[in-house]
Formats: C-alpha cells, structure tokens, sequence
C-alpha cells in the first residue's frame, strides 16, 4: 500500500510589473516554496508586452502588500530595468525620517 503525502493547498501570490505598476499574471505556490516579501521575479507583462520585474505580494502572512508597492512606485525605488534602487527596508526607513524632518 502506498502511502502518499497530504498535498497542501496552493496560495496565490499576485504579481505587479515594475515599469507600468498595473496588475500582471498571478503566480501559485506551494508551502514552503514562498518568497520573501516584495521578491522580484522577471515575467512577461500583458501590458508592456515584454519580459519585466514584478513585484511578488502574498494575500496573507505578509509585510509588504500593494501599498507599500505604491509607495515604491510614487517615489521611483525602481530603475529602469525594473531592480530597486534601495532594498524596501532601507527605502522605507529614509522616507520615515524625510517625514520627520518636514
């Protein structure tokens, strides 16, 4: 008798391309294959019709969602290419103490 594995559920991860910052295709993963926060992973936009960044944001169990992305977008954390300039903590963290001091 063959004893299989309890599959576990997919969770959906929405994916934002860098360049136009509209939605692109959804990504499913599996437990213990999730990516960290805000990963970047280079796919085709609908949109730009071309191999762009996007931005990886998980419904749940997550600190960076599509307000924080928003934020990277409105103050150009983004190159050209799509890679952020500041990695998200640090960009954040510059931005808390502009904030402060205005």
């Amino acid at each position: 008798m063959c004893k299989r594995k309890k599959q576990l559920p997919f969770l959906i991860s929405e994916m934002y391309c860098t360049q136009c910052g509209k939605k692109g295709i959804d990504i499913a993963r599996r437990p213990g294959k999730y990516r960290e926060p805000g990963h970047l992973k280079k796919i085709y936009c609908v949109y730009c019709k071309k191999e762009t960044n996007h931005v990886e944001i998980r419904p749940f169990y997550s600190d960076y969602n599509k307000q924080d992305f928003e934020l990277e977008m409105k103050h150009h954390n983004f190159n050209g290419d799509g890679k952020r300039i500041k990695p998200y903590r640090i960009f954040r963290g510059e931005l808390k103490q502009k904030e402060r001091y205005v």
